[in-house]
């Protein structure tokens, strides 16, 4: 074998096992099942049980983190790459802009009283559509046209006159799962014959 088949052979390896690791370390489909669900029935709530949305976002927020936490963590062992450098980068992301966007929210609606409505609501949903957004900047490609679905439906529900609430969350839910059906390419190289990896 010559120098540059060994050159080209060692550069394949590289390259399929750089892309089986990007392949690999996506997010689990069940987190997006679980998060789709959380949103769904909470915006559908703001519609028919506005009383009780608070208490359910609240709490079912907290579990939704507590559950996510797990599946990710089960799928990281499982796949034998527990990276905590990552792991902390994408909790502090998650977790730190969405408590972010609440205490936002909070602090403008404690000095703008039309705020303390719906109109909150929408502001909330405007900065989780940013969170969103980069989230695609840094972990995963479909925020980056959830985020700003995010951003409009928050400004736009407010023109729906009944069950807006509900429509968002279902088209929120929908962009949650449906790319779970669309997994990424195994190879960044099509040429590249993933049985050639050593």
């Amino acid at each position: 074998m010559t120098e540059s088949h060994q050159l080209q052979d060692d550069l394949r390896f590289v390259r399929n096992a750089v892309s089986r690791r990007d392949s690999s370390s996506r997010t689990p489909p069940a987190i997006y099942y679980v998060v789709a669900a959380y949103v769904l029935i909470g915006y559908a709530m703001i519609d028919v049980m506005p009383r009780y949305c608070g208490l359910f976002f609240l709490v079912g927020g907290i579990l939704v983190g507590v559950v996510s936490a797990q599946i990710g963590g089960r799928a990281a062992k499982r796949a034998g790459e527990q990276d905590a450098i990552k792991s902390r980068s994408e909790a502090l992301h998650w977790l730190g802009g969405i408590v972010l966007a609440l205490l936002s929210t909070a602090a403008l609606a404690a000095i703008m009283p039309p705020l303390r409505g719906t109109m909150g609501s929408q502001v909330l949903v405007v900065m989780i559509g940013i969170v969103y957004f980069l989230g695609g900047v840094h972990f995963e490609r479909h925020f980056l046209w959830l985020g700003p679905v995010l951003i409009a439906g928050g400004v736009l529900v407010g023109f729906v006159p009944h069950y807006g609430w509900t429509l968002l969350g279902l088209i929120i839910a929908l962009g949650l799962v449906v790319p779970t059906f669309f997994p990424p390419r195994i190879s960044l190289d099509p040429n590249a014959d993933s049985s050639e990896v050593r």
